[in-house]
């Protein structure tokens, strides 16, 4: 777009182009082309709400002004448009959802049309096959027809490549996977615009906004892989001795790294100890790997991969402590619970997040937080510790919280001698007599050090239970890790396993009756990693979950069970043998909420 200024001489007006003039953009409203929502509650209702995949939306993006480069983007606000916020055409795989959309242009003029978008269920990008067709129609009844190709003008928003005309600008982990957005442009006649008009064709394509404007250098993401930080790791206090086989343990503990596949264990290893093999969980006598592939799909996510380990069943992607076909599931901690076993779950994430939630809850989709809440209440566990983030949904707005009903699930705990803590030295003082529900502050997760402090301090609580206990421990910086490709936090991440593991396994080596098994939910990223004459190389392929198999390692009576290639459902199915539980058939179909 051309700016002039006006230069008066005798009897003569100039025009005179103004080199120095700012660009110029306008962010169209997408108003009535609009189809639906960024946030989706229930996957696959047939109702939208972004790709109508629950809670694996867009729904972590902020609205107002997003600026990419020069080019300024309106995000619509959902609550604002009454959930008609964002463009998503269906294509084969969602045909149920539209497959045009028409977004009405008050006649604007620019050199190019900007779109920020994305695509899913994508061909492989090297055929580049037609995502879609872009109209652009102009005042003066012509029209402009681009083709939208996978590969070259958009990209599948799971995955962090970039393209000729699909310059990766935006990412975000949605609490399923790494996602992102894209910025291309096209090229407009110098035309007033009056529509713009979409189509889909071999994908499923999504448009959070779009501008028309001047030209600009379109910036992508940086991708750093720089690993420099300095960190405290832990050593055991002496080798471990072996344990007899056929032991029966009384207490087990369960660590989890999320998405903290071989990859990760081994950069941590070359990057703090510059060697192979001295993590302390390396150094675990039993060692094997675990598939974890999901019902209906090679790739699992958090979800799926704990209702696995919890219960020994498999579900689809999504679910927690449900099978496909929505009845409810009895996990190894239930059943612990019932025979009279202490239990305790602690994670750096929500308590209501998808690892920990597949011990204790039965919802159809790892979105329903509220009713997660309300099985955590149900559940009597001695020890419910996670972040911060999950008190809002204990709690109805009026309390602060996030709750659509009025129901104070908070209220209810602390009323069942709960003590509600928010820091490791309060964990410290609770009295012998009470259960705790730990919704830790912002800073109190982050060092390397604290899942270890608090694994110490609720094994001291815990082993008072003759009968025995069941602890899960879990770090979700890991996944963050591998989805943003952080080596920070995945390394950081890895260590906070490994300061649990070490308290678990000095625990279990002076009683010698304690089981400790370690492994991950998940491999993400496709790390790799080498240390050659000093040198440490490493490198994320992926920002997505993959099915690479991870490590299990094992320690005390019964760990013989886990060597070797197992998968993930075998981790229920062992604990349940070693302490001659029987883990129950599906038993009633969990409602949904929403309907």
């Amino acid at each position: 777009m051309r700016r002039f200024a006006f230069l008066l001489s005798v009897g003569s007006l100039f025009f005179v182009p103004c080199a120095d003039a700012a660009p110029a953009y306008t962010p169209l409203p997408l108003g009535t082309g609009a189809t639906t929502a960024f946030a989706d509650r229930t996957p696959d209702d047939q109702k939208g709400g972004w790709t109508d995949q629950g809670n694996n939306d867009l729904s972590v993006i902020k609205p107002g002004t997003l600026k990419i480069s020069d080019v300024p983007f309106t995000i619509l606000s959902d609550a604002a448009t009454d959930g008609k916020s964002c463009i998503v055409l269906g294509g084969p795989q969602r045909a149920y959802l539209p497959q045009s959309a028409k977004v009405p242009v008050d006649n604007v003029r620019g050199a190019y049309l900007y779109l920020l978008h994305g695509a899913a269920w994508c061909p492989p990008a090297n055929e580049q096959k037609v995502t879609g067709l872009l109209h652009v129609d102009y005042v003066d009844g012509s029209t402009d027809e681009f083709r939208v190709r996978c590969g070259r003008d958009v990209a599948d928003w799971a995955k962090p490549d970039a393209y000729k005309n699909a310059i990766r600008v935006w990412t975000a982990y949605n609490n399923n996977t790494q996602v992102s957005l894209f910025a291309s442009k096209f090229k407009l006649k110098d035309l007033a615009v009056k529509a713009v008009r979409m189509e889909a064709r071999e994908s499923a394509w999504m448009v959070a906004a779009m501008t028309i404007g001047d030209h600009a250098h379109i910036s992508g993401i940086k991708k750093a892989v720089t690993l420099d930080r300095t960190y405290t790791a832990p050593a055991l206090s002496a080798p471990l001795p072996a344990v007899p086989a056929q032991a029966v343990p009384k207490n087990i503990i369960l660590l989890i790294g999320d998405g903290m596949g071989g990859g990760a264990v081994e950069l941590t290893s070359r990057y703090q100890h510059k060697a192979d093999g001295r993590l302390v969980m390396q150094q675990l006598p039993v060692f094997g790997r675990a598939h974890t592939v999901s019902q209906g799909s090679n790739v699992t996510d958090s979800a799926a991969a704990s209702t696995a380990m919890a219960t020994g069943s498999k579900t689809k992607n999504g679910r927690l402590g449900v099978d496909p076909d929505k009845r409810r599931l009895t996990s190894i901690a239930e059943l612990a619970r019932q025979q009279g076993r202490a239990v305790g779950i602690i994670t750096s994430d929500a308590i209501v997040g998808a690892t920990p939630a597949g011990f204790y809850a039965h919802v159809n989709s790892r979105g329903y937080y509220s009713q997660a809440a309300e099985f955590a209440a149900a559940s009597g566990f001695e020890i419910l510790i996670g972040n911060a983030n999950g008190r809002v949904w204990f709690t109805p707005k009026d309390k602060g919280g996030k709750r659509s009903d009025t129901r104070n699930v908070l209220a209810e705990m602390e009323a069942a001698r709960y003590a509600v803590i928010e820091n490791q030295e309060t964990f410290e003082q609770v009295s012998a007599d009470r259960r705790v529900l730990g919704f830790m502050a912002k800073g109190t997760l982050d060092n390397e050090t604290c899942l270890g402090r608090l694994t110490e301090t609720a094994l001291t609580r815990l082993s008072r239970n003759d009968k025995g206990f069941f602890m899960m421990v879990e770090c979700t910086i890991t996944d963050g890790g591998g989805h943003g490709n952080n080596p920070e936090l995945t390394v950081r991440g890895t260590l906070q396993v490994d300061w649990a593991v070490h308290s678990a396994v000095e625990f279990a080596r002076k009683h010698g009756d304690t089981l400790v098994v370690v492994t991950a939910d998940h491999e993400t990223g496709t790390l790799t990693s080498s240390l050659k004459d000093g040198k440490l190389t490493f490198d994320y392929a992926t920002t997505s979950h993959t099915d690479i198999p991870v490590y299990v390692f094992a320690y005390g009576p019964g760990a013989e069970r886990f060597g070797g290639l197992i998968d993930n459902t075998d981790i229920a199915r062992n604990i349940a043998a070693l302490w001659s539980l029987t883990l129950p058939p599906p038993g009633d179909v969990q409602p949904d909420p929403e309907k």
